[in-house]
């Protein structure tokens, strides 16, 4: 179909788009790609360490996910909801297989910013009350809610749009808001939570929403007790707990999930992103002793999109079948012993923080200040696609100061070398 390109078609393209996307638009235009590995129209090849936005979780196009995909396109390619399909049925069973505890139902959604409204919803279904709690540098999505559920945007038009929010205190070890230091702190944090909610709300909230490994607010992983405190937290307080696994899910940390990975289950799992293997698929699980939706509730024309469930069936056996945790922790293990000694080389790296392939390094202008180095970090990326490797940063335009590392869970050792080789020219670079 696209045999003939001419440029002034792709140039009458770029100025047609009307904006509203994140970040500044990449100057590449993409021709294909293989396994962990991004082609443009030129030629050029660029290691992916964003995986397109955490979502290629077993690389480009992989050859059994496609051929899944080909074989169900020949049967049909959409059908509505209120309908059976032999994906939809299999894929279902399957989640509530793979997810911890009680979590044994299942619905869908069409992005990350639906499916975790959905977990809002089903969340009022149970509790009384309007009002939810949220991590201070959360990121749940850029819907008219989720945008107001997340850290501060500039120039926010959609506040109107979002029910009474709480931000506590997180537990950001390396920029502790209590000043303090971990383990001596004895989660400090979360008590100073609890009386933040107690004192602070209307009235009881319904439910505590969180990313067990922040991401687009800044790589932020927590200490292990830290989850079991926000378990009890909830309990306590008769909230509900929302973990949004968008991008956790699906092998990043090196399991299932990061409910797994922590042994604490949440009341409600928000999943997608690398669950579709390229394709579009969120949606929920759910601890089956809460009430469901009600009808109407949460349903949407292409959210059990047939095409998207096959090629989740065949992106769980290829993560199964090729043992993709196993390398997962193989590879990011090397990652995080080489950052480590590059943080010893180069004041700019203020901290190294990773589970698995979920990895962050935080720049900074000086290491007693620890003044974040924005500007260094929104070059850092610029070089390396300079270099052939795509590398993530935290929050957009320039705004965060964390370089991401998220590529595809097949990446291969000789890749993830070239990548530290690329790293550690851009430091010298930015010496």
């Amino acid at each position: 179909m696209f045999e003939t390109i001419r440029a002034e078609d792709l140039e009458a393209g770029w100025k047609a788009l009307g904006g509203g996307g994140v970040g500044s638009a990449i100057p590449i235009v993409v021709s294909h790609g293989k396994g962990s590995t991004l082609y443009d129209l030129e030629g050029k090849a660029y290691i992916d360490c964003t995986a397109q936005a955490w979502s290629l979780s077993v690389g480009y196009s992989h050859p059994k996910v496609i051929s899944a995909v080909c074989e169900q396109i020949k049967k049909y390619t959409h059908i509505r909801t209120s309908f059976g399909t032999i994906p939809k049925l299999l894929l279902s069973k399957k989640l509530t297989e793979l997810a911890p505890g009680n979590l044994k139902k299942v619905t869908y959604a069409l992005s990350g910013s639906d499916a975790n409204e959905g977990a809002v919803k089903l969340a009022l279904r149970n509790r009384s009350g309007n009002t939810f709690v949220t991590l201070m540098d959360a990121y749940h999505g850029r819907s008219l809610a989720m945008i107001n559920f997340s850290w501060p945007h500039p120039n926010n038009r959609f506040t109107f749009f979002s029910p009474p929010i709480i931000r506590i205190p997180q537990a950001y070890c390396y920029r502790c808001p209590l000043k303090l230091t971990y383990p001596s702190c004895q989660l400090a944090c979360v008590e100073v939570a609890r009386d933040m909610i107690l004192r602070g709300a209307s009235e009881p909230p319904v439910a505590l929403m969180m990313e067990p490994f922040q991401g687009n607010g800044g790589m932020i992983c927590f200490p292990p007790d830290y989850f079991g405190a926000i378990r009890k937290l909830c309990d306590d307080l008769n909230m509900l707990l929302i973990f949004d696994e968008i991008q956790t899910g699906f092998g990043r940390l090196g399991t299932w999930f990061a409910a797994d990975y922590y042994n604490v289950t949440p009341d409600i799992l928000v999943f997608g992103k690398g669950v579709g293997g390229g394709f579009p698929l969120f949606g929920v699980i759910y601890d089956e002793r809460l009430s469901g939706f009600a009808p109407g509730d949460h349903s949407f024309t292409f959210a059990h999109f047939p095409v998207s469930m096959t090629a989740a069936l065949a992106t769980i056996e290829v993560i199964e079948e090729e043992n993709l945790f196993e390398n997962v922790r193989k590879i990011g293990e090397f990652f995080v012993r080489r950052l480590d000694e590059l943080k010893q080389k180069y004041e700019l790296i203020g901290d190294v923080r990773a589970i698995g392939l979920m990895i962050g390094v935080e720049l900074v202008k000086d290491r007693v200040t620890k003044e974040p180095a924005c500007k260094e970090a929104e070059r850092f990326v610029a070089e390396g696609l300079k270099r052939g490797v795509i590398f993530g940063e935290s929050r957009y335009l320039g705004l965060g100061n964390i370089i991401k590392i998220k590529p595809p869970l097949n990446i291969t050792q000789s890749e993830a070398e070239q990548v530290m080789t690329v790293f550690e020219d851009i430091l010298n670079t930015l010496q």
